[in-house]
């Protein structure tokens, strides 16, 4: 609404005041280029022609209803043909004005004042898609079409059009500022440039960094180094109007590094592309499951050969071991060859055993097991090849500490591993380092070893069948391992750096008393 300026007296040299056009409900001319401009309540001055000032508020609602009256058709709650007389006011208060009205304006009068009801209950319920009021606005406007008034329907009905474009703008903005603050994806927009011009609160969420930290920041500041030659091809072809989807790693603030799907679509304005919106999703626990399905899908593959290759050698096994008994019994003099290829064979049916580990679970036995015995139990049995190769194995124990429920057998063969591999690791000798403690309800074992260390590429598929590290290995020793571990409830990483060494960490959870 427009500001009026006015003064209480009309003299030149008064305060000037500004009052808003929505207060006036009639404008009187009662001398040349002097007004009187009223409201319900009080009456002040200005100086103007009448004519003037109707165009300049025509827009508000005003009109010129007689030679010497102007009137807020807003206020307009009566109109008597008869007399030529409008009555203005507020419904629920009793305060009224009136004016005199020209009786050729009658037809005039009465359109407007439906007009403006019409318009004025549009704007209180709202504008839908399929608005009636539009059409009975447009329907009085062609009934006047011969009206020397038409211009004042029209302007109304521009008001109108022009009112309900900006509830539209309105609704629009709120569901797209809805769709943005409130969506679980991260969602940012970049300039032409790559630089983030808005984050929603999931980006923030999921980058670590505060909305003020984003702004401004170039994106690919957030990716990991080397990768941005990637980032910035998808983003070129975005400019250029195509939709891109892509993976790629993120870096949050604290460093920690996340793999998200990326999707880019181009921001059009007037007509021209001015920056690319960016939907992104963490994938990162995805991407694990989907890894640990191959991996479990890899292991029946292997279990399923395992089983076959088993029963095959078994069958033959048995054969030999019994034909072995037979000729001990009727040869003398040879038992002690006997006795070592009776041992051998035995040996031989364990291994077997071992290997149906990978096809399936076995009937384990658990009970509730010193942590300490069976470690030091399983350090003894390795010591000695330990020496032989010039390795040292230190233990560290935080007694006293607590037990764990498993199968014992199981865990010495899971350490046998662990301490195999990193003797083999140090072909020069070296210190593994054994440390052991409770923490968070769990029992946690870190075998350090000072070999020649992992590539850190080459760890995630570590406990996959047949990947090794090794020249003559066949990974099955750490996939075994990875597979008990599993089985008790625990968990198993590796963490390496190149010519410094591998630390082991298996976590088992603590064995909770019976009630």
């Amino acid at each position: 609404m427009r500001k009026i300026p006015v003064t209480r007296d009309g003299r030149k040299d008064s305060e000037i005041l500004l009052i808003s056009s929505s207060d006036v409900v009639k404008v009187e001319s009662f001398r040349e280029n002097q007004l009187l401009i009223h409201t319900l309540d009080e009456v002040y001055y200005f100086s103007a022609t009448l004519d003037s000032l109707e165009e300049w508020l025509y827009e508000d609602g005003f009109r010129l209803i007689d030679r010497t009256n102007i009137v807020n058709m807003n206020y307009v709650v009566n109109y008597d043909s008869n007399s030529g007389v409008v009555t203005l006011g507020v419904p629920g208060r009793k305060r009224r004005k009136q004016a005199s009205a020209a009786r050729i304006h009658r037809d005039h009068i009465i359109n407007v004042m439906e007009m403006l009801r019409i318009a004025s209950a549009a704007k209180k319920e709202g504008y839908p898609e399929n608005d009636p009021s539009h059409d009975q606005l447009r329907k009085l406007i062609e009934e006047s079409q011969d009206d020397p008034y038409l211009r004042s329907y029209s302007m109304i009905h521009a008001v109108y059009e022009r009112n309900r474009a900006e509830k539209r703008l309105v609704e629009s903005e709120q569901r797209y500022k809805s769709l943005f603050e409130n969506n679980p994806d991260a969602v940012c927009s970049l300039d032409a440039g790559g630089r983030i011009i808005t984050v929603n609160p999931a980006m923030v969420k999921i980058t670590g960094y505060a909305a003020e930290e984003l702004t401004h920041k170039p994106i690919a500041d957030l990716l990991l180094p080397g990768e941005s030659t990637r980032w910035e091809k998808h983003f070129a072809l975005a400019l250029e109007g195509q939709t891109q989807y892509f993976e790629q790693t993120f870096i949050r603030k604290d460093g920690l590094a996340s793999i998200m799907s990326f999707i880019h679509v181009p921001i059009y304005v007037d007509g021209g592309i001015n920056g690319v919106y960016v939907i992104a999703k963490d994938i990162t626990e995805r991407k694990r499951s989907d890894e640990l399905l191959i991996k479990s899908e890899k292991l029946s593959v292997v279990g399923q050969l395992a089983a076959g290759v088993a029963h095959e050698i078994r069958n033959p096994l048995t054969s030999l071991k019994g034909f072995v008994q037979l000729l001990k019994s009727k040869v003398n003099d040879y038992d002690h060859y006997f006795d070592i290829m009776l041992s051998e064979l035995d040996r031989i049916n364990f291994i077997v055993s071992e290997f149906l580990v990978i096809a399936k679970p076995q009937a384990v036995k658990f009970q509730v097991k010193d942590t300490a015995s069976i470690l030091l139990s399983t350090v003894a049995l390795v010591n000695t090849q330990a020496i032989m190769q010039n390795v040292e194995i230190t233990t560290r124990l935080n007694e006293p500490l607590p037990s764990v429920l498993c199968d014992e057998n199981q865990i010495k063969q899971v350490f046998i591993n662990v301490l195999n591999n990193s003797i083999e690791a140090m072909p020069d000798g070296g210190v593994i380092v054994i440390e052991v403690f409770a923490k968070n309800g769990n029992i946690v074992f870190l075998f350090t070893d000072q070999g020649v260390g992992i590539p850190e590429e080459r760890i995630p598929r570590l406990g996959e069948p047949f990947y090794t590290t090794k020249e003559k290995g066949t990974g099955l020793g750490l996939m075994v391992s990875y597979k008990i571990i599993e089985n008790h409830h625990g968990r198993m990483s590796i963490t390496s750096e190149l010519g410094r060494g591998t630390t082991v960490e298996v976590s088992l959870p603590i064995a909770q008393p019976e009630p």
